[in-house]
């Protein structure tokens, strides 16, 4: 069973019902980027639009949204735990 269905089905809201469905997408995107990263087939450095900035605001939601149970998620947090780089920092000013 996909850990992120989990999610979804936890309280039963919609807010988690759609916070599932964002996840499994993104979990989908972030494997892909991190395959082509790791594949030394780009030149591409991570932006805005990269999963890895999503997994931050994800990460956090799951947490307001499931609470300790955003735990359990395991790659998202290894990601969306991380403080910003400093490119975000400077990006942000």
């Amino acid at each position: 069973m996909n850990l992120y269905s989990i999610v979804g089905s936890v309280d039963g809201t919609p807010d988690a019902a759609e916070l599932r469905a964002r996840l499994a997408m993104w979990h989908d995107e972030m494997v892909a980027h991190e395959r082509k990263l790791r594949s030394g087939r780009t030149d591409e450095a991570c932006d805005e639009e990269c999963p890895h900035a999503e997994a931050r605001m994800l990460w956090a939601e799951a947490l307001d949204v499931i609470g300790e149970r955003a735990y359990e998620l395991t790659f998202l947090r290894t990601i969306g735990d991380q403080p910003p780089s400093e490119e975000d920092a400077t990006e942000e000013a």
